[in-house]
């Protein structure tokens, strides 16, 4: 593969990264606005489902990078942007 398909997957899981984490965001909202028991638990179910991707995601971004021989720096918890491209 050329440089520039590495570059294209790195950022199609970035971007995957970010969706995960906005979707966490939706869910928690969800949650903390059910009036329902049964609705709460359906949200935070939803919400731990996306964290759980976005750990996956994240673990696969950044073993793709290692294999690729890239600078492998973990950033903060929600920031994976800024180390794409080393």
């Amino acid at each position: 593969m050329g440089g520039e398909t590495e570059k294209e997957i790195l950022a199609i899981l970035e971007e995957a990264i970010r969706r995960e984490q906005a979707a966490w965001q939706l869910y928690s909202r969800g949650a903390s606005l059910a009036g329902k028991d049964e609705v709460r638990r359906i949200f935070v179910m939803l919400a731990q489902e996306e964290q759980g991707h976005e750990q996956l995601l994240k673990k696969v971004f950044y073993d793709y990078k290692k294999r690729l021989g890239l600078k492998v720096m973990q950033p903060e918890k929600d920031d994976v942007s800024d180390d794409a491209t080393d």
